[in-house]
């Protein structure tokens, strides 16, 4: 198989001169190539394969058009050499039934057609391959595949196919990557520039922060960069981007097959057939007109000039450079351009970059000064004992700064490091990274609750009480130095400071309060934090006691109309009362009553009607009448006294309508 000649496209190494890089994980990469093919290879990862088709952009300097990007689908393709190590064999069966051309070993050269194989059992476990072929006076050749120098097909169409097999094979051994053919109108000297989205891992912030004296602190700013493409960039223009533009994945690669309706042959002449065309949905019919297209519209206009380097630093922020528009004194020669807008800021590198593939580099993109003040702050949930030793800086450089670790320095010596949350321009963040051991702090709690007044509240009862949880602090500076300390105490639900009380400055965050004090080296001192919170209990007044109806009669708030219809309620309670007590008075005489009518029942039932038995029934019998009538009489009285409750209760909801 030596002599299979197979069409090449050449493979231009298109050198990556610029990437920008987003926080939200992708890539815009511009490549750079001269060459004067008129086809062209393009490596692409499978996994960005979508995001070049519908994102990539290219530029030519010359005369030369863009005709085509082009790439195989491969969905009718399908491998049929067999990658296990029996190859031979499934050319054979490729070839079967083509025009071949058989080299031997003793040099002869047999040209017919290939029937086919066979295996030649030569021992117990040894087999060998025969290949047979036909020539063109219908000999039949027995070939061992010992004597077999080389085969090649004569037939183009079977040379294609084994050409196809062979880049399928080619390409199923490096899966993750596919070819995109870039087609030229002709060829000729071109200078050619390709730019695309791609997913990339998002650039990372780190920050250092270097104290120089009481007041002022050195601020950096580095990024984390990785290369994972499938390019080396050497000596490329970097951007780094804050902003997060709206990206998504979308299959564009795939062949996009729409259903159609089948249509079935009229089986009669002069029968007409109508499509049934109320069965497509017309978004889909509107789809099917004007399917999404992979070309960008720039393509068929040659561009005589390149794009400048610096252009995805300048277009589109509409913004001058950070150190115009900011006054700040930096330590050193900034590393890049920044560039901000209300969207994002873009740190465009001034230094050529070299980051190849599979690599990580860290990339110093600012450096300023900046206002810092020392302060040890302390929270019994962070250290139950010690403060954090702090720093208040002031972000002055003109843009804002993202979430990530910051390392700090005193005296260029590692102090400590802090995850720094995203701090806007302008505003000030504490930055803890030492636990300060030369201050001890002890903090205690205490909670009280007190009725401070009751009140009427339309039909309701109200008590409002104080509730107040006081933090008591002792702080002792056990080192040489001042020391400013800002202690924390969380914020509890609806708890405000008793200002009143407080004798420091005090601040709030959302979830703390916050002290601030100094104190002088070798002293202890103790400060309480008080905090109140007023909270109510209502109760309907239907429900509550006489005692607290006494205590509304008390309040000097109360308008006339409220104490005149209040002092109603408490007597038509007083009424309800005494029929309560009349009715438990009546149904106590009802059962002792029904006691006796049941007695006499009983008694009656065991009496004869003759002789004395018969007066002494007769006798039963008068008093169970009138026991009966008695009773009935009673349920007639208890029916009335709680119909007059009733009454009264409508009186009582009535009145409280009224307050």
């Amino acid at each position: 198989m030596q002599e299979i000649f197979l069409r090449l496209i050449i493979m231009v190494v298109f050198e990556v001169n610029e990437v920008t890089l987003y926080k939200m994980g992708i890539g815009w990469l511009s490549s750079q190539a001269s060459f004067k093919e008129k086809e062209v290879n393009f490596p692409v990862l499978v996994k960005n394969q979508d995001d070049f088709l519908k994102t990539f952009h290219v530029e030519v300097a010359g005369d030369i058009l863009l005709s085509s990007i082009a790439f195989d689908t491969e969905e009718s393709k399908g491998l049929e050499i067999d990658q296990d190590g029996d190859a031979l064999t499934s050319i054979l069966n490729l070839l079967s039934g083509s025009r071949v051309t058989v080299d031997t070993k003793d040099e002869k050269n047999i040209e017919g057609k290939l029937i086919g194989y066979q295996m030649i059992e030569v021992s117990e476990n040894t087999s060998n391959l025969e290949i047979i072929l036909l020539t063109d006076d219908y000999k039949i050749n027995h070939i061992s595949s010992n004597e077999l120098q080389n085969i090649l097909p004569k037939e183009e169409f079977f040379k294609k196919t084994l050409e196809e097999q062979i880049d399928l094979l080619s390409r199923s051994k490096k899966e993750n990557v596919k070819n995109i053919k870039i087609n030229f109108t002709d060829e000729g000297e071109k200078d050619v520039t390709l730019s695309y989205l791609s997913e990339l891992p998002a650039w990372l912030s780190s920050y250092r922060i270097y104290n120089l004296d009481d007041k002022n602190a050195v601020f950096e700013l580095w990024s984390l960069v990785t290369n994972n493409s499938q390019q080396d960039w050497i000596d490329a223009k970097i951007h780094l981007i804050t902003g997060l533009p709206l990206s998504f994945r979308y299959d564009i690669s795939s062949p996009w097959i729409i259903d159609r309706p089948f249509v079935q042959r009229p089986k009669q002449m002069g029968i007409n057939v109508m499509t049934p065309e109320a069965d497509f949905d017309r978004e889909i019919a509107k789809e099917v007109m004007s399917p999404p297209s992979s070309m960008p519209a720039s393509i068929g206009r040659a561009k005589k000039m390149k794009r400048s380097a610096k252009a995805l630093a300048t277009t589109g922020y509409g913004e001058e450079p950070a150190e115009e528009l900011y006054d700040y004194v930096s330590v050193s020669e900034d590393s890049a351009d920044v560039i901000t807008s209300t969207e994002s800021v873009s740190f465009s590198l001034k230094q050529l970059v070299t980051i190849k593939k599979g690599e990580s580099a860290l990339l110093l993109l600012h450096s300023a000064n900046i206002p810092k003040e020392t302060i040890n702050i302390y929270n019994q949930q962070q250290h139950a004992v010690h403060p954090f030793r702090s720093i208040e800086v002031e972000n002055t450089v003109g843009y804002g700064w993202e979430a990530g670790p910051v390392t700090l320095y005193e005296r260029g010596i590692y102090a400590g490091e802090s995850m720094l949350p995203r701090v806007p321009k302008g505003d000030k963040q504490i930055i803890p990274y030492l636990v300060e051991q030369d201050m001890m702090i002890k903090q205690e709690e205490f909670s009280t609750m007190k009725k401070i007044g009751i009140a009427l509240s339309n039909q309701f009862y109200v008590e409002t009480y104080l509730n107040t949880k006081t933090f008591k602090l002792a702080i002792d500076n056990k080192s040489e130095e001042e020391l400013t300390v800002l202690a924390e105490v969380p914020k509890l639900y609806g708890y405000k400071l008793n200002k009143k009380k407080m004798k420091f400055d005090s601040t709030e965050t959302p979830n703390f309060f916050r002290i601030k004090i100094t104190i002088e080296p070798k002293t202890t001192i103790k400060l309480e934090i008080p905090t109140e919170r007023k909270t109510s209990e209502s109760v309907s007044i239907a429900s509550i006691s006489d005692d607290y109806l006494d205590e509304l009669l008390k309040l000097e708030t109360l308008k006339a109309n409220q104490l005149t219809i209040l002092k109603k309620i408490k007597q038509l309670r007083k009424d309800k009362y005494k029929i309560n007590e009349q009715i438990d008075s009546e149904q106590s005489n009802l059962k002792r009553i029904d006691n006796e009518y049941q007695r006499i029942t009983q008694s009656i039932k065991v009496l004869t009607s003759e002789g004395d038995e018969a007066k002494t029934r007769s006798k039963y019998v008068e008093r169970m009448n009138n026991l009966f009538e008695t009773m009935e009489e009673k349920r007639k009285l208890l029916e009335d006294q709680q119909n007059r409750l009733d009454k009264i209760d409508e009186e009582i909801y009535k009145l409280l309508d009224d307050l």
